[in-house]
């Protein structure tokens, strides 16, 4: 693949909090995503009306209930409405994984259509991240057939968070319940430039990762 298209298709993630989550780690992670014309930058909500304020040509994806997806219906609702009101582009929303597992198929309907409403009427993408790596097959299936009657717009397949990576197969049968009519990205641990390749020939069009630096200096020495 060309390095160019797939460095469009990246979206660079800056969520991980810990003694590396500085402030210059965050003008880097921008200056990354503006000069290497990636996709978008993926940061938490309290990140990104700063971001978005201070480099409005950056299109930005707020993540909305990492890494569980446990918050509240009302509390998601209620932090979509703020980011809506901040202009962020997008949202990387967990959904109620407790309600993924145990099948509770109402609750997921319920999330997804208000989710993906809120977010349609503000013109604002909304992800929704079920988190493959822990749903069997059966489970996938429903939830990715619930979310394709949604107005949800693009299924994400996981956090990254403490969790097997997103497999090929993963991404495969989501396509091939979904067709062209839904948007897929993968994340979940995409390290590397093939892996990246690997599933956008598997049927992904968006990628998530926090190794973008990495797939960059892949792709740059591979053109040489």
């Amino acid at each position: 693949m060309d390095g160019a298209e797939l460095a469009s298709r990246i979206d660079h993630a800056f969520l991980k909090v810990d003694s590396h989550a500085t402030v210059d780690a965050l003008r880097d992670a921008v200056r990354l995503v503006i000069e290497h014309k990636l996709r978008a930058l993926c940061v938490p909500p309290t990140l990104a009306a700063t971001v978005k304020k201070n480099h409005p040509q950056v299109r930005v994806s707020a993540a909305v209930a990492f890494p569980l997806g446990t918050d509240s219906l009302a509390a998601k609702v209620f932090t979509l409405q703020e980011l809506v009101e901040q202009q962020v582009d997008e949202v990387d929303v967990v959904l109620d994984l407790f309600a993924l597992v145990n099948g509770n198929r109402h609750k997921i309907e319920l999330e997804a259509t208000r989710l993906g409403e809120l977010t349609r009427a503000a013109g604002v993408m909304c992800k929704a991240i079920i988190e493959t790596p822990i749903l069997t097959e059966e489970q996938l299936r429903w939830a990715v057939e619930v979310l394709l009657e949604s107005p949800i717009e693009c299924i994400k397949t996981s956090t990254g968070y403490g969790r097997e990576p997103t497999s090929l197969d993963h991404v495969r049968l989501i396509r091939d319940i979904v067709g062209d009519h839904k948007l897929i990205k993968a994340a979940g641990g995409i390290t590397n430039r093939y892996e990246a390749e690997a599933m956008v020939a598997a049927g992904a069009d968006i990628i998530g990762t926090s190794h973008s630096l990495r797939i960059l200096e892949e792709m740059k020495t591979e053109a040489r």
